[in-house]
């Protein structure tokens, strides 16, 4: 793919933060974060990753450093629409603009496409909960895009 971005998408961090991550992450142009940081030092590390970084609450994020975090957010990076929300159940009604739809929560990695939309859930990088462990490489150039599963 020519004139290509790619955005890192992670999930369920719930308080752990790896370096190895890094590895993974370093070479995306974005980062999209759908919630359950559960503490705010996990919370700052993601935002003091030093690229465009993309988040919403999820059901576990509390406390001050949680409150301004949205539940959730439509945005566009490189002409598509972005939604992003924690849990999928959750995604607003009229998603008739969205390309992509991000959400976690249920630490299983999903991804479908349906009705000319694209729905990915990566995962939770820290707990696999019968899953493995895993966050999504997401590149995009023009109508084309491919999806990598990356196992933790």
């Amino acid at each position: 793919m020519e004139n290509f971005m790619k955005i890192g998408i992670i999930s369920d961090t719930h308080g752990i933060f790896r370096e190895e991550w890094h590895r993974h992450l370093d070479s995306c142009d974005y980062l999209i974060h759908a919630g359950d940081f559960c503490t705010q030092k996990n919370y700052d590390c993601f935002r003091n990753f030093g690229i465009p970084l993309y988040m919403v609450r999820g059901n576990n994020d509390r406390g001050d450093w949680a409150k301004n975090l949205p539940e959730f957010l439509q945005f566009r990076i490189g002409g598509k629409t972005f939604f992003l929300v924690h849990n999928q159940f959750d995604l607003p009604f009229d998603l008739t603009d969205a390309d992509f739809l991000i959400f976690g929560h249920t630490h299983h990695y999903t991804f479908y496409e349906r009705f000319n939309k694209v729905y990915i859930n990566p995962g939770s990088a820290s707990d696999g909960r019968g899953d493995s462990k895993s966050l999504a490489i997401l590149t995009v150039s023009g109508n084309d895009y491919s999806l990598e599963r990356v196992i933790l």
